[in-house]
Parts: C-alpha cells; structure tokens; sequence
C-alpha cells in the first residue's frame, strides 16, 4: 500500500490541498485543486478493485467541471456580480464535496474505489474545498438538504462503502454547518470525523469485508467494534462523537434554529439505522466474544481506539 508510488502521489494530493488552503487569490487556489486532483487520479487507477478504472473517470469528470467553475469565476471577475462570482465558486466547492443537491456523482465512486483510496476521498479530500467555502456564511439548502440526502440515503444499501459514503455527505451537512459559524469549530468536527472515518476503514480493510453481510457474519468483537464506533460517529452521548456535534449545535442554535433542527433529525435518523441494522446481528450473535484469533497484532490498537472513541469526549473540550 505505502509503495514509492502512493508516496509520490499522495505527496502531490497534500502539496496541492496545502497549496489551496494557503492560497492568497482563487486562481492559485484552483492550481491546487488542480494538482490534488491530477495527483489522487492515480492512486485510484492504482488501487486494482474492479471499479477502479469507471470510479476514476467519473471522478476526474465531476472535478472537472467544478475547477472550470473556479477558473472562469477567478479569471472573469470583472464580468459577473459579486453576488453570482461567489454563488459559481460555492456551487463549485459543495460539488468537490460531494454536498447534496449535488452529490449524485459521490456514493458511485466511492463504492467503486479500494478502500485507500476510498478513505482518502472521504477524508483529505474534503479539507480544502471545506477551508475554502469557510468565509461564505451559512447555507441553509445545502446544509438542510447534505444531512436529510445522507442520514436517509443509507438505508438499504448492501456495500460498506456506500454506507460510508452516505454517512459522509450527513456529516458534510454538520461540517458545512460549522465552518459557515466558525472555521476552527467546523474543523474540530471535521478532526473527529476524520478519525472515525479512518478507524472503520481500517476494520473494514483489517478482517476483509465489503458488503454489509460479510460484516454482519464476522466475529462478535469486529461487529461490536464497528457499532460503537458508528455510534460514536453518530453523536450518540456520552461518545467523543457527541461532543463536536453538542458545541455545533450551540452555537447555531443561537443564529438559525431551522438549520439546528435538521441536524439534530438527521443524526437521530442515522443512530436509528444504526441501531436496526447491528441489534439482531449483535445479540442475536452464537460466536463467542473472546473468539478473537486470526484477527493478528493490531488488535490492540484498535482496542485503544475504540476506548478513546468511548471515553475521548472528556478531553474533547481541552484540545477544541
């Protein structure tokens, strides 16, 4: 997985994330989306799933389009309003995000990825378009519409990483929530999120399972470990998840109580799902907890994480 190639062009992925964020006018910022994009291309073609090849043209034509959004608004300033220059590179970012309304594109790609680079897209990928939007206030439709399109979207699908996928464009809607009050309070939520994103992944790329049934017949502890974590995920209290989700909330609810009610159903809905979906498999399980051989040495690490998932939201307040 961490073959000189990756390392190259994950390289090129930070470099150009890095380049965006610090980037002092639009069209040096759409240089580095540019080159993230161009970078993280091969690590898709690169992972060998089948689906790869179909995942990675459809995402290079959707990011396509919205670094030509960029660059006709940056280069032709002079030529639309202020109002329509900041409404092209806000539907232009919220598509990089994969936000619904514009989000058609983002649980195809993802269920068609490996899992690092699937992890990736989830993750490092949302950190620029989300530091860019930052200075653009709080956009009720999209926020309203990213947390109902992924609490509800979940429901009935049968891939992990479509699971994922939906759950990231729920979590979107918190994060762009968050950024539109205060850039460092959606980043703490977009740290959390980070976190969890990576540790279910990495189960699910640990014991091998893609589909939701090959999770729900695996062992006790691997079935346990993914339930707490989405929970926690969830904002179920009193989990570390909860806590990034509490502080959003109050400070939204002081601005826009609409906003605040849609978040809060929406995660309701997602802690529903998720308590349907593993009740039956968990204690309904035969296979003995303590059953844990073949799972190899990195059980303990998962361990450590699943206790800082448990119990991290007593040092959330010192460190965000």
């Amino acid at each position: 997985m961490f073959s000189p190639y990756v390392l190259l062009f994950g390289s090129g992925v930070a470099l150009g994330s890095v380049l965006a964020v610090t980037a002092s006018s639009w069209f040096v910022a759409w240089v580095g989306l540019e080159l993230n994009l161009l970078s993280f291309l091969p690590i898709i073609f690169w992972g060998g799933v089948m689906g790869s090849n179909e995942s990675g043209i459809k995402y290079f034509f959707v990011q396509s389009l919205a670094s030509l959004l960029i660059l006709v608004a940056s280069l032709f300033p002079l030529f639309v309003g202020v109002f329509e220059f900041y409404f092209i590179i806000a539907l232009a970012l919220f598509v990089k995000l994969g936000a619904a309304p514009f989000h058609m594109w983002f649980p195809s790609v993802v269920d068609g990825m490996g899992w690092f680079s699937c992890v990736v897209l989830l993750t490092w990928q949302k950190l620029a378009p989300l530091f860019l939007v930052s200075g653009f206030g709080v956009f009720q439709f999209v926020i309203v519409c990213s947390a109902l399109v992924g609490s509800l979207g979940g429901f009935n699908q049968l891939s992990l990483s479509s699971i994922l996928a939906y759950s990231s464009i729920m979590h979107v809607g918190w994060m762009l929530g968050g950024v539109g009050l205060s850039f460092s309070l959606g980043l703490s939520y977009y740290f959390v999120y980070f976190f969890f994103s990576v540790m279910l992944v990495g189960i699910f790329l640990w014991v091998g399972c893609v589909r939701l049934g090959q999770l729900l017949s695996s062992l006790f502890i691997v079935k346990f470990s993914v339930f707490l974590l989405l929970l926690s995920m969830g904002g179920f209290p009193p989990m570390l998840g909860f806590f990034p989700k509490w502080y959003l909330i109050v400070f939204l609810l002081s601005e826009n109580v609409f906003v605040s009610f849609f978040l809060i159903f929406s995660s309701l809905i997602n802690l529903f799902f998720y308590f349907r979906l593993f009740y039956g498999a968990l204690f309904g399980s035969v296979v003995s907890f303590y059953h844990v051989g073949g799972l190899g040495s990195g059980l303990g690490v998962y361990v450590l994480c699943l206790l800082v998932s448990l119990f991290g939201g007593v040092f959330y307040p010192v460190f965000f």
